[in-house]
């Protein structure tokens, strides 16, 4: 039986063709809530409010290279922000930031291991977002297959006035002229790369809660183009 190798996979490159291995794996976390902690003059206890968002934390992981000459390009390859897929979950993508600097140095003195620190954003997602897009024609029901509500990018195609109806919640976008994205994640409105919030008429953004969605609209639509960003903790 061939013997099992972990791995992880940075920005599109595989630390076997790197010729990096892991020596420990950074262990499964969930992120933790964004908890204000209040406390009031004169009543006892404190206070605590949660506004839906979560902290960021960090993963560190333990490798060792077996291609000692290519450790230069280790060292240039794992800097910055990306994406990152373990072995352990090959079906799921963190994004991430490396926090410390590899030091060649180190690497080429203590038997070519190095560890890699990252800070990590609060979510995984799927590796298969591409197969998840949804294009629809008529209304709805949408499955969130995640385990947190996720931030999706909308495309709509169509003119004039158009509303959104999902979950109950309206979002109405004026004067429309072939098509507009919304984008939940950054909370921004825009057509190619100008910006269209002026025609934007909701206070929020849509969002896809955890289980079924309900999605249907008015006004003059073509088509609807879906990227749901499923994410779980």
């Amino acid at each position: 039986m061939k013997k099992y190798t972990p791995y992880f996979i940075y920005n599109g490159i595989d630390s076997r063709e790197m010729g990096v291995i892991i020596t420990s794996m950074p262990p499964v976390i969930r992120a933790e809530k964004r908890v204000d902690t209040i406390t009031i003059p004169g009543r006892s206890g404190s206070l605590h409010f949660y506004d839906g968002a979560f902290e960021n934390y960090t993963k560190t992981m333990e490798c060792a290279i077996v291609k000692r000459e290519k450790i230069n390009e280790i060292a240039a390859w794992l800097v910055g922000c990306g994406n990152i897929i373990f072995s352990t979950e090959p079906d799921k993508f963190y994004k991430v930031h490396m926090i410390n600097q590899i030091s060649i140095e180190q690497m080429m003195h203590t038997f070519q291991k190095f560890q890699v620190n990252m800070d990590t954003y609060p979510f995984k997602y799927s590796v298969n977002q591409f197969d998840e897009e949804i294009t629809i024609t008529e209304p709805k029901t949408i499955l969130n297959i995640g385990t947190i509500f996720s931030e999706p990018v909308i495309k709509i195609y169509g003119t004039g006035q158009v509303t959104l109806y999902l979950n109950g919640e309206n979002f109405e976008i004026k004067n429309m002229d072939g098509y507009v994205t919304i984008n939940s994640e950054i909370m921004e409105v825009y057509k190619e790369d100008i910006s269209q919030n002026n025609v934007y008429l909701a206070d929020d953004f849509p969002i896809f809660a955890v289980g079924e969605n309900t999605l249907n609209w008015s006004g003059n639509v073509q088509k609807i183009e879906i990227k749901p960003n499923w994410r779980w903790l």
